[in-house]
């Protein structure tokens, strides 16, 4: 089908990248995914931080929570950083 028969609403939602700097890498988001708003595409942020911190305390590795997600819009500007340590509730156990 054509967008137009679509009615295209997907093609008038913004499109961002989700980059992720993790251990002084950074690992650019290449397709980018639509998204209803800038909010939207936090949230989605937030639940890949948590999950991307899960695996890494599943396999007994190291989290690193200066680990970031950085939300890019279509014009290449930074819009939004999600850090792990943001993104994954943690209490001091003091």
């Amino acid at each position: 089908m054509l967008d137009t028969e679509l009615g295209c609403d997907l093609c008038r939602m913004p499109i961002y990248f989700i980059h992720v700097y993790q251990r002084g890498r950074l690992a650019e988001d290449k397709d980018g995914k639509h998204f209803a708003n800038l909010k939207a595409a936090e949230l989605e942020a937030i639940h890949a931080a948590r999950e991307m911190g899960a695996q890494r305390v599943r396999a007994g590795r190291v989290l690193d929570l200066a680990s970031r997600l950085e939300i890019v819009d279509a014009t290449g500007r930074l819009v939004s950083v999600v850090t792990f340590k943001d993104a994954i509730p943690i209490r001091n156990a003091r």
